[in-house]
Protein backbone atom coordinates (compact mmCIF):
# COMPACT_ATOMS: atom_id res chain seq x y z
CA UNK A 1 0.00 0.00 0.00
CA UNK A 2 1.39 3.40 -0.90
CA UNK A 3 1.01 6.68 0.92
CA UNK A 4 -1.77 7.77 -1.44
CA UNK A 5 -4.24 4.95 -0.88
CA UNK A 6 -6.95 7.35 0.22
CA UNK A 7 -6.10 10.30 -2.04
CA UNK A 8 -5.33 13.85 -1.00
CA UNK A 9 -6.83 13.41 2.46
CA UNK A 10 -3.90 11.12 3.33
CA UNK A 11 -1.36 13.93 2.69
CA UNK A 12 -0.28 16.18 5.55
CA UNK A 13 -2.23 19.46 5.27
CA UNK A 14 0.88 21.61 5.01
CA UNK A 15 2.19 19.44 2.15
CA UNK A 16 -1.08 19.55 0.25
CA UNK A 17 -1.35 23.33 0.75
CA UNK A 18 2.21 23.78 -0.54
CA UNK A 19 1.46 21.60 -3.58
CA UNK A 20 -1.69 23.58 -4.37
CA UNK A 21 0.29 26.86 -4.12
CA UNK A 22 2.87 25.49 -6.56
CA UNK A 23 0.15 24.51 -9.03
CA UNK A 24 -1.62 27.86 -8.65
CA UNK A 25 1.58 29.77 -9.38
CA UNK A 26 2.36 27.59 -12.39
CA UNK A 27 -1.18 27.98 -13.77
CA UNK A 28 -1.08 31.74 -13.31
CA UNK A 29 2.30 32.14 -15.00
CA UNK A 30 1.48 29.81 -17.87
CA UNK A 31 -2.22 30.66 -18.12
CA UNK A 32 -2.93 26.94 -17.94
CA UNK A 33 -6.52 25.75 -17.85
CA UNK A 34 -5.93 23.02 -15.31
CA UNK A 35 -3.17 21.32 -13.38
CA UNK A 36 -3.29 18.14 -11.33
CA UNK A 37 -0.63 16.32 -9.36
CA UNK A 38 -1.64 12.68 -9.13
CA UNK A 39 -0.25 9.38 -7.96
CA UNK A 40 0.74 6.90 -10.66
CA UNK A 41 -2.51 5.09 -9.82
CA UNK A 42 -4.49 8.16 -10.81
CA UNK A 43 -5.43 9.45 -7.36
CA UNK A 44 -5.47 13.27 -7.33
CA UNK A 45 -3.15 14.68 -4.65
CA UNK A 46 -3.48 18.39 -5.47
CA UNK A 47 -5.29 20.23 -8.22
CA UNK A 48 -6.13 23.64 -9.57
CA UNK A 49 -8.86 23.35 -12.16
CA UNK A 50 -11.04 25.76 -14.03
CA UNK A 51 -13.00 23.62 -16.47
CA UNK A 52 -12.23 20.03 -15.61
CA UNK A 53 -12.77 17.85 -12.57
CA UNK A 54 -9.62 16.74 -10.77
CA UNK A 55 -10.83 13.14 -10.61
CA UNK A 56 -11.38 13.06 -14.38
CA UNK A 57 -7.93 14.52 -15.02
CA UNK A 58 -6.33 12.07 -12.58
CA UNK A 59 -8.07 9.16 -14.32
CA UNK A 60 -6.58 10.39 -17.60
CA UNK A 61 -3.17 10.33 -15.91
CA UNK A 62 -3.53 6.63 -15.12
CA UNK A 63 -4.53 5.95 -18.73
CA UNK A 64 -1.59 7.92 -20.14
CA UNK A 65 0.82 6.20 -17.72
CA UNK A 66 -0.42 2.84 -18.99
CA UNK A 67 0.22 3.90 -22.60
CA UNK A 68 3.71 5.15 -21.69
CA UNK A 69 4.57 1.87 -19.96
CA UNK A 70 3.39 -0.12 -22.96
CA UNK A 71 5.48 2.04 -25.27
CA UNK A 72 8.50 1.42 -23.06
CA UNK A 73 7.88 -2.32 -23.06
CA UNK A 74 6.91 -2.88 -26.68
CA UNK A 75 8.98 -0.21 -28.44
CA UNK A 76 11.91 -0.14 -26.07
CA UNK A 77 11.66 3.52 -25.10
CA UNK A 78 13.76 4.62 -22.17
CA UNK A 79 12.22 6.49 -19.23
CA UNK A 80 9.33 8.59 -20.52
CA UNK A 81 9.78 12.27 -19.71
CA UNK A 82 6.51 13.57 -21.13
CA UNK A 83 3.34 12.42 -22.83
CA UNK A 84 1.31 14.96 -24.81
CA UNK A 85 -2.10 14.72 -26.40
CA UNK A 86 -3.08 17.49 -28.81
CA UNK A 87 -6.66 17.92 -30.02
CA UNK A 88 -7.85 19.35 -33.34
CA UNK A 89 -8.00 22.84 -31.78
CA UNK A 90 -4.37 22.44 -30.62
CA UNK A 91 -5.40 22.28 -26.94
CA UNK A 92 -2.83 20.12 -25.14
CA UNK A 93 -2.92 17.63 -22.30
CA UNK A 94 0.64 17.27 -20.97
CA UNK A 95 1.66 14.58 -18.48
CA UNK A 96 5.08 14.81 -16.82
CA UNK A 97 6.02 11.79 -14.66
CA UNK A 98 8.33 12.39 -11.69
CA UNK A 99 9.76 10.47 -8.77
CA UNK A 100 9.56 11.99 -5.30
CA UNK A 101 10.87 10.16 -2.24
CA UNK A 102 10.39 6.79 -3.94
CA UNK A 103 6.85 7.59 -5.08
CA UNK A 104 5.89 7.87 -8.73
CA UNK A 105 3.77 10.96 -9.39
CA UNK A 106 2.47 12.65 -12.52
CA UNK A 107 2.08 16.38 -13.07
CA UNK A 108 -0.63 17.03 -15.64
CA UNK A 109 -1.63 20.30 -17.25
CA UNK A 110 -4.14 21.36 -19.86
CA UNK A 111 -3.00 24.32 -21.88
CA UNK A 112 -4.20 26.42 -24.76
CA UNK A 113 -2.45 26.42 -28.15
CA UNK A 114 0.88 28.21 -28.46
CA UNK A 115 1.50 28.40 -24.70
CA UNK A 116 4.98 27.51 -23.55
CA UNK A 117 4.97 25.08 -20.66
CA UNK A 118 8.23 23.16 -20.39
CA UNK A 119 10.20 25.65 -18.26
CA UNK A 120 7.19 26.22 -15.98
CA UNK A 121 6.55 22.51 -15.46
CA UNK A 122 10.28 21.92 -14.83
CA UNK A 123 10.20 24.63 -12.16
CA UNK A 124 7.01 23.20 -10.65
CA UNK A 125 8.54 19.70 -10.51
CA UNK A 126 11.57 21.11 -8.71
CA UNK A 127 9.31 22.93 -6.22
CA UNK A 128 7.12 19.84 -5.71
CA UNK A 129 10.18 17.83 -4.76
CA UNK A 130 11.30 20.53 -2.32
CA UNK A 131 7.86 20.83 -0.73
CA UNK A 132 7.55 17.05 -0.45
CA UNK A 133 10.82 16.75 1.47
CA UNK A 134 10.06 19.68 3.80
CA UNK A 135 6.72 18.40 5.03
Amino acid sequence: MNAFSSGPDSLPRNRQAALVRILEEMNERGQFQTSVLASADGLPLASVTSHFEAETMAAMVALVKNVARRAQTHIGLQQVDEVSIVDSNRMRLICRPLMVDGEELVLTIVTLPDRTYRRLTNHAIHEIRRAWCRS
